[in-house]
């Protein structure tokens, strides 16, 4: 964001502001400054923007803004709007778009965004298939290691190791999502020598071939769903730097086409000394993640979007499903979460894939780990369609969440 324009951007006062000129300024004595804007600090500049801005944007007939998200503003089944301090994203009908043009053109520093965009290097364009999400103008400009034999050698400088995750970290949260996995695990390597070496090479080598390119077809709103995929990578013996949880949000319909609308890979939050522990907590934390992104959903839309979960871990399967306890006490926090969630209706369903069709793999695990994670992503991406072989699979009791009960 360019700050130094946008936090002088506030509303004129009502009435100049006097004070004398400090002596730094260089100005002849008894100088008087007059002040008919508000200058707001860098760290506040941001928030009182946002504020400006949402006091124009809540004068379109009909707008609400999103009880899911504090930057977005819509207008059910008509237009909506998402803003990112001075960008601006937006779609609907010709009076919509007018009246947001008309907003931002009274601000030097927005920029309407529809159409073909491209931002931070992501290039994006629409046409009747879709959105079509590209990162391969901004990764084919990033200077690649140079991956000398033998391949377990050094890095001359760790420095370089740590930057070039540093430019992978932006496409893997925008574009491709294993490339997220991958320059999370660059970024935490301690040291690039020896064994370490040998895994950031292979990393490298592997990220600088890869295609950086997403597609989102046109579902069918009648048929659409939430689906949830999760995969945790880990064990009791695996060291803390290496366990890895993963986990994709995707919009789907009857036809199985999806659009990815979320992913992550991180460390988990807590200690998991088991990995049907760590399974129970990328399924908590990927089912948490995905209610703001539906609820966002079911307001643009007015209809109830169902969301379904999915896991490759037997154990986890049957513990959700029943009421066992798991050995591992750490997991009762999330296995409650995911239980309630199926009883009440929040989870339509629960579904046990097999491992080799669990696209969250390649979120849990970089490609240079051994076994590597299975190509179930890779498959799906360029065609944009997936359908997994579910082994068991288990309806929630309820149609819809139990409302809550009049005082």
């Amino acid at each position: 964001m360019d700050f130094f324009r946008a936090y002088l951007q506030s509303d004129r006062l009502a009435e100049p502001v006097y004070v004398w000129a400090p002596p730094e300024a260089g100005e002849p004595t008894n100088t008087v400054w007059a002040f008919h804007h508000a200058r707001y600090g860098k760290n506040d500049s941001r928030r009182q923007f946002h504020f400006n801005t949402h006091s124009r944007f809540c004068t379109i007939p009909n707008i609400k803004l999103s009880s899911a998200f504090d930057t977005v503003y819509l207008v059910p089944l008509h237009c909506a709007i998402s803003t990112y301090f001075d960008d601006t994203l937006n779609a609907g009908d010709t009076a919509f778009l007018s009246s947001v043009t008309a907003i931002l053109s009274r601000y030097s520093t927005h920029r309407l965004d529809h159409g073909t965009i491209q931002f931070a290097g992501i290039s994006a364009r629409t046409d009747t298939d879709g959105i079509h999400c590209d990162a391969g103008p901004y990764t084919s400009s990033i200077d690649p290691l140079p991956l000398s034999p033998p391949l377990s050698a050094p890095f001359d400088n760790p420095k370089l190791l740590h930057s070039l995750a540093a430019k992978l970290l932006w496409v893997g949260r925008v574009a491709r999502p294993d490339v997220l996995t991958n320059a999370t695990q660059l970024a935490n390597m301690p040291d690039s020598t020896g064994a370490g070496a040998r895994r950031a090479n292979d990393t490298v080598d592997t990220l600088t071939r890869m295609l950086v390119t997403l597609h989102y077809p046109k579902p069918e709103v009648a048929s659409l769903q939430v689906s949830v995929f999760a995969d945790y990578s880990g064990s009791a013996t695996l060291s803390l730097p290496k366990r890895q949880v993963g986990y994709l949000i995707a919009l789907v319909d009857d036809s199985h086409r999806f659009s990815l609308l979320h992913w992550a890979s991180h460390r988990p939050h807590h200690v998991c000394r088991v990995s049907c522990a760590g399974e129970l907590h990328a399924l908590a934390d990927a089912v948490t993640s995905a209610l703001d992104i539906r609820l966002l959903l079911q307001e643009l839309l007015s209809r109830r979007v169902p969301m379904a979960a999915y896991t490759d871990s037997p154990a986890t399967y049957d513990l959700i499903t029943s009421l066992k306890d798991p050995t591992d006490m750490t997991g009762n926090n999330d296995l409650f979460t995911l239980r309630r969630a199926l009883l009440n209706g929040t989870l339509r369903a629960l579904h046990l894939v097999h491992g080799a069709q669990n696209p969250a793999d390649a979120l849990s695990k970089p490609t240079c780990a051994r076994p590597a994670p299975n190509n179930a992503l890779n498959v799906a991406l360029p065609s944009g369609v997936f359908r997994p072989l579910v082994r068991a699979h288990t309806a929630s009791y309820r149609d819809a969440p139990r409302h809550p009960a009049k005082a």
